[in-house]
């Protein structure tokens, strides 16, 4: 009787996570509660901070496209981040280590996190690897805490 109970539990655990899971791969909306705050037709927030965590510290965190997400040449980039002067830099890398696209934007700064977003150009002659960094300059010359920084291997589509 209490295997039965614990496989029932295991299975239905297993069940949710499956879900969870598909709707991420298909695109689907996760319930309420589920994921976050986030529900189907509501703007994300990328710098959602209950927990006043983002406050104080100097961050750069890209949301979106997603780690191994396929891209073309115009994808959008967004994010939340807190920096000097609300800075964020931003350079795409090729399979090769070239550079093929670069520039800046402005997220939050001295008054607190504020969100982030860009487009991306670039032009590749084969579907590759590239990795896209976005970042915080190193203003300070390597004193104080190391300047925040993303990188997201993503899958270059000519």
């Amino acid at each position: 009787m209490i295997q039965d109970l614990r496989l029932k539990r295991l299975s239905g655990a297993a069940g949710a996570v499956f879900g969870l899971l598909s709707l991420a791969l298909v695109g689907g909306a996760a319930p309420a509660g589920a994921m976050g705050s986030w529900v189907e037709g509501e703007e994300a927030d990328n710098c959602d901070d209950d927990e006043n965590v983002l406050q104080e510290s100097a961050f750069v965190i890209a949301t979106e496209p997603d780690a191994g997400d396929d891209v073309e040449s115009g994808f959008e980039v967004e994010g939340c981040s807190r920096t000097f002067e609300g800075d964020v830099q931003w350079k795409l890398i090729g399979r090769d280590g070239s550079v093929l696209a670069s520039g800046h934007t402005q997220g939050g700064g001295v008054d607190g996190p504020g969100d982030f977003s860009f487009a991306v150009p670039y032009s590749v002659g084969t579907k590759q690897i590239g990795h896209l960094e976005v970042f915080e300059e190193d203003v300070s010359d390597g004193e104080g805490n190391p300047p925040g920084r993303t990188v997201l291997p993503l899958i270059l589509k000519p």
